[in-house]
C-alpha cells in the first residue's frame, strides 16, 4: 500500500497518501486507468452494484445487485421496501473507483484508521507547501516525491511512539537471546575445564560473582 511501519499488540500500522473529494469520500490508496478506488467500511450501507440479501419477516430472503433502491435478479426487479423487508445486508461491495480530476486534496492515512490534517489541491501556479496548498503536473494526481515525503513525515510523527515501542521490543528480545547465548557458552567453557576465575575475567565479573551466577544454572 505505501509506507511500512511497526505492528505492536497486533495492530498494523501501515500509511499511504490518501486521496480526499469534496463529498468527503476518501481513497483507498490504490489507482488504474480507471482512477482512484473509493475505501469503504464493511459496514457501509448498500451502494449500485452491491450484492445484498434482503431478509423478510417470514424469513425469507432475495439476493441481488443493488440499483437505486432495488435489487436486480436473474428473474427481475425486487424492490428493497417491499412490504414485511426487515434488512438490508451488503455481502459484496462493489469497487467504486473516481477520476484523478476529481481529487480535491490529499492526507496522511494509516491503517489503524488514523488521518492526518489535510493538503489541498491547488493549480501549479499556487502551490505552497509552507500553507498546505500543494499541486501535481499532468492529468494524475500523485503527488512529486518531494511532497509525498511532506506527507509522510506526519504519518511517521503519528507512529514515532508504536515504533520506539517496536525497537525496545526487538532491543530486549536481542538482549534475552545474547543472555541466552551467554549462559550456553559458560556451560560449554565449564565443562571444558575452564576455572571460575577465568569465566569472571572474560566476563568482567570476579570468580565469586561469576560463580554466584551461573553455577545455580549450572
Amino acid at each position: 500500500m505505501g509506507w511500512m511501519g511497526p505492528v505492536v499488540d497486533g495492530q498494523e500500522h501501515e500509511g499511504w497518501v490518501v486521496p480526499l473529494f469534496a463529498d468527503g469520500a476518501q481513497g483507498a490508496g490504490t489507482s488504474s486507468a480507471r482512477g482512484r478506488l473509493i475505501a469503504r467500511r464493511p459496514d457501509d450501507g448498500p451502494c449500485n452494484g452491491d450484492r445484498v440479501r434482503l431478509t423478510y419477516r417470514d424469513g425469507s430472503t432475495a439476493e441481488g445487485l443493488w440499483s437505486d433502491g432495488t435489487i436486480l435478479r436473474g428473474d427481475g426487479i425486487v424492490h428493497a421496501h417491499a412490504s414485511g423487508e426487515v434488512g438490508v445486508e451488503v455481502i459484496d461491495q462493489a469497487e467504486q473507483w473516481r477520476p484523478d480530476a476529481a481529487v480535491v486534496g490529499w492526507a496522511a492515512g494509516c491503517t489503524c484508521g488514523w488521518r492526518g490534517t489535510p493538503w489541498t489541491r491547488v493549480p501549479p501556479e499556487l502551490a505552497d507547501p509552507a500553507a498546505r496548498r500543494l499541486a501535481v503536473t499532468g492529468p494524475w494526481a500523485d503527488l512529486e516525491a518531494a511532497d509525498e515525503n511532506r506527507v509522510m513525515t506526519e504519518w511517521r510523527r503519528h507512529i514515532a511512539g508504536w515504533q520506539a515501542l517496536e525497537d525496545v521490543e526487538a532491543a530486549a528480545a536481542q538482549q534475552a537471546a545474547a543472555a541466552r547465548a551467554l549462559d550456553e557458552a559458560v556451560r560449554a567453557a565449564l565443562a571444558a575445564g575452564a576455572s571460575w576465575a577465568d569465566i569472571g575475567r572474560v566476563t568482567g565479573l570476579t570468580a565469586g560473582s561469576a560463580t554466584e551466577r551461573w553455577s545455580v544454572r549450572d
